[in-house]
Order: structure tokens, then C-alpha cells, then sequence
């Protein structure tokens, strides 16, 4: 059964479903690509994110007065189920903005980013149960020119909805990257905030014996500290802050050898890992400090990674172990899963 379209966008039951899910899925896509694009272009992905949730929004009327209202008069038990998925998209969407906004930062670890993101990464396997068991396979009677307007005009509104929101938050002089972070702490390295990935939690060790390990051989911390140079960087977390430091660094190239290898794999005292292009060596740099002080145990003591124009998930703290090997870079997954 479908219903009439709709006085504002003219799309049947089926086409707000696979518009739906195309929505999702561009949400998904996007929201990694912010995370893997240089901080230089992640604007973009984030840009494309952004229009995509208010896009997403303007669809909930049409979708509840369609299939969501058929589904509750049949009465399956399963649609309880796809509630929870819905309402989790739209708290994660709700959550995105509140931050994006500044309207409501969160509950100490619990940023209404950091929440936005599970939320998002908990609703893919609910996505791929919802579209498997109601598919809303596209046709080509879809693409009729009313629809096709219909879908332009979505994509319009969505843009104008983003454009007025970045016009009333330029207006209010708030500092927030392309990237949707927003500034804390810049140049105040005692205050910047001290996150994780997932259940990281900062080691306990006696600095003076830590083991760093370059291509297998130790190395002594306070004789590479001797050999630091001063550069200001910002780290741009996932969590949605960014801020700007002077580190105290030496550049990963300058460590090491002249060995064959495709990849630098960088490993934290935790087992975070991650692999970074041979060639982007020369722009990745074992940090020590910042300002000529050490660095803080929440912040990666007693040594870093700095990565210049990257996002949060590449600046691997409490690093032990720096390995070539041939495995490319591309060849892992958009975010470590341990």
C-alpha cells in the first residue's frame, strides 16, 4: 500500500524508504570520511554529513505518516525493534547538532558527540537487519520527473537548513573547525582535555624504564628528547574539540632506517595501532613534550605521535614499538577495532 505524496516533496511509501536508506548510508560513509580526509578537505565529508542529517529530518513526516503508521496497524512484534532504530538515528542526528551548536557539550566522557558517534556505529547492524527483512528494491518507475524534482528540492532544502544554521554560528564568533571541533585550550596544555579510544585507558609505568622499541632495537626517551625541535600543530579530536599546541618533536623519518618496507606501523602501550604510508614518514613526529615540558600522563607520556593534519584516532599515545613492514597503509579499517 502507498501513500499520496506529500503537498511539500512528491515521493511514494517506496521511494521515502530507499531515499531513507541511501541517507544512512551517505551519513555513514561521510561521518569515516571526515575522519580519514586531511584535516585540509575533511570539511567536506563533514559538510556533506551535515546536509544529509537535515535531510534525514525533513523526511521523518513522510515516512510516519507511510510505512511507520501501516507498520504499527499490522502489529508485528519486529516493530518495536525498528522504533529503537529510528529514534536512535534521530537522537544520534539531535546529538550531532547539539554539539555542532554549542547548545549542550555533555555529561563529563559522555560528550553528546562521542554519544552521537556510538550511536551511529550501533545503528549500522540494526540498518542492514532493517533493510533485509523489509527491502525497498528501487525501480526505474521511481525516477519519474516529479520524483527527481521532489529529491532536488530536498537536497536544496537540506543545504539552505546548513547554510542558515553556519550563518547564526559565524555570527556568534564561535570557534569550530571544518570539521564541526570546536577550539579548547589552545596553547594551555594543562587544560586540554585527555580522551581515549573506546576502553584506552592511559598506562601505569615507570616512566624512567619505558621501553620504546624503533625497528626492534630499544632506544633511550631522553636521547631523542635531547634532539626535539618546536612545531605548532592542531589535534582535532573525534570528539569533537580541537586544539593547538607547541610540540616538542622529532620527525619519525629522521628514526628510521634505510630497510624495505611499504608502511610505518606505530603501536601504543595499549595495542592501538595504526599504519601510516612509508612516504608520510617525514610528516609524522615522536612527540616528548610541549613547551618545553613533559608531557602529561593523560596525554601520552612519556611519548606520542604528533600527525599534523590528521584527525584524533592517528595521534597514538604511550607508543612502545615503530615497525616497518609491507602491509599497505590502505589496508586497514577506517578506525582501529581494538
Amino acid at each position: 500500500m502507498s501513500v499520496q505524496p506529500s503537498n511539500r516533496f512528491a515521493f511514494t511509501a517506496r521511494q521515502v524508504n530507499v531515499i531513507l536508506e541511501i541517507l544512512f548510508v551517505v551519513l555513514i560513509l561521510s561521518g569515516l570520511g571526515s575522519w580519514l580526509l586531511a584535516l585540509d578537505n575533511a570539511w567536506i565529508a563533514a559538510t556533506i554529513h551535515s546536509i544529509a542529517g537535515f535531510m534525514l529530518v525533513l523526511m521523518v513526516p513522510l515516512k510516519l505518516r507511510g510505512s511507520v503508521m501501516t507498520g504499527f496497524k499490522r502489529g508485528r512484534l519486529t516493530r518495536w525493534l525498528s522504533t529503537i532504530f529510528g529514534l536512535m538515528l534521530l537522537s544520534g542526528i539531535v546529538l550531532g547538532w547539539l554539539h555542532t551548536t554549542a547548545i549542550w557539550w555533555g555529561i563529563g566522557y559522555w560528550s553528546a558527540m562521542w554519544t552521537h558517534l556510538l550511536l551511529g556505529f550501533t545503528g549500522i547492524p540494526l540498518f542492514l537487519w532493517h533493510t533485509a527483512t523489509r527491502p525497498s528494491k528501487p525501480k526505474l518507475v521511481d525516477l519519474d520527473r516529479r520524483a527527481l524534482l521532489s529529491a532536488a528540492g530536498l537536497a536544496g532544502a537540506g543545504a539552505v537548513v546548513y547554510g542558515t544554521q553556519e550563518v547564526v554560528l559565524a555570527a556568534t564568533d564561535q570557534k569550530r573547525a571544518g570539521t564541526g571541533s570546536h577550539e579548547i585550550a589552545s596553547f594551555e596544555p594543562e587544560k586540554m582535555p585527555s580522551m581515549q579510544w573506546i576502553n584506552d585507558t592511559a598506562p601505569r609505568v615507570d616512566l624512567d624504564t619505558w621501553d620504546l622499541r624503533i625497528e626492534g632495537e630499544s632506544v633511550e626517551i631522553d636521547a631523542l628528547a635531547e634532539q626535539t625541535e618546536r612545531m605548532v600543530a592542531w589535534l582535532d579530536c573525534t570528539d569533537g574539540w580541537r586544539s593547538q599546541q607547541r610540540w616538542d618533536v622529532v620527525p619519525l623519518d629522521r628514526l628510521l632506517s634505510d630497510r624495505p618496507g611499504r608502511s610505518v606501523k606505530v603501536t601504543s602501550a595499549t595495542g592501538y595501532s595504526r599504519l601510516f604510508d612509508r612516504s608520510d614518514a617525514k610528516n609524522v613526529y615522536l612527540c616528548f613534550g610541549y613547551d618545553g615540558k613533559p608531557l602529561q600522563r593523560g596525554h601520552g607520556a612519556p611519548v606520542r605521535l604528533v600527525a599534523p593534519n590528521r584527525r584524533g584516532p592517528w595521534w597514538i599515545k604511550w607508543v612502545v614499538d615503530i615497525e616497518l613492514t609491507d602491509r599497505r597503509a590502505w589496508l586497514q579499517l577506517p578506525f582501529p577495532a581494538t
